[in-house]
């Protein structure tokens, strides 16, 4: 009887290792990852009629003029494939900026909704800088479409501001889910 069982236990065992490693039962911790970076640009626009940008709430608040602590900026800027004004357009980068105590510091809260390189989706994300450095990082944190399960970051850069008009590079560095596979 105690043979039996013992005979019965290293037969669960060896089927349960089995289907284990057949991977027809896969844990989702086990979700192969892909990198996929990818560069476009933002254009945005402080002169009417076509302003992408504009002051939402502050004391003071200007998109041009210095800022004060909690002045809200809201954004619909459009995304490019180039630095180029007659680039393709890819997309809309959207949300709040909001001034720190320090002027030169902003709080900023996103999403964009891109199609570029066989991707489609929005990506959101979150960021503390400072708009007087040559470059800073936006955290992403989450997205939709084929971003779905996104982590990453995206190191932006200024490329330039002139007449009203500012283009800002953004390199994607992102962690997405195989669902090839």
């Amino acid at each position: 009887m105690e043979r039996t069982h013992m005979t019965s236990t290293l037969a669960v065992f060896l089927s349960a290792l089995c289907i284990l490693s057949s991977r027809c039962c896969t844990p989702a911790s086990a979700m192969t990852m892909k990198e996929v970076n990818f560069t476009y640009y933002l254009h945005d626009n402080f002169v009417p009629p076509d302003v992408t940008a504009v002051a939402v709430a502050g004391a003071n608040a200007s998109i041009m003029g210095p800022s004060h602590l909690g002045d809200t900026i809201a954004f619909d800027s459009v995304l490019r494939e180039t630095a180029s004004s007659a680039s393709a357009q890819i997309g809309h980068f959207s949300g709040l900026s909001v001034s720190l105590s320090n002027p030169q510091e902003k709080f900023i809260l996103f999403v964009l909704n891109i199609t570029l390189h066989g991707y489609s989706g929005t990506i959101s994300g979150s960021a503390r800088f400072n708009i007087t450095a040559p470059t800073w990082e936006e955290a992403v944190s989450s997205g939709t479409g084929s971003f779905r399960g996104v982590a990453g970051h995206l190191i932006v850069s200024a490329v330039s501001f002139r007449n009203g008009i500012s283009v800002l590079k953004y390199d994607a560095n992102l962690i997405l889910p195989d669902h090839s596979h």
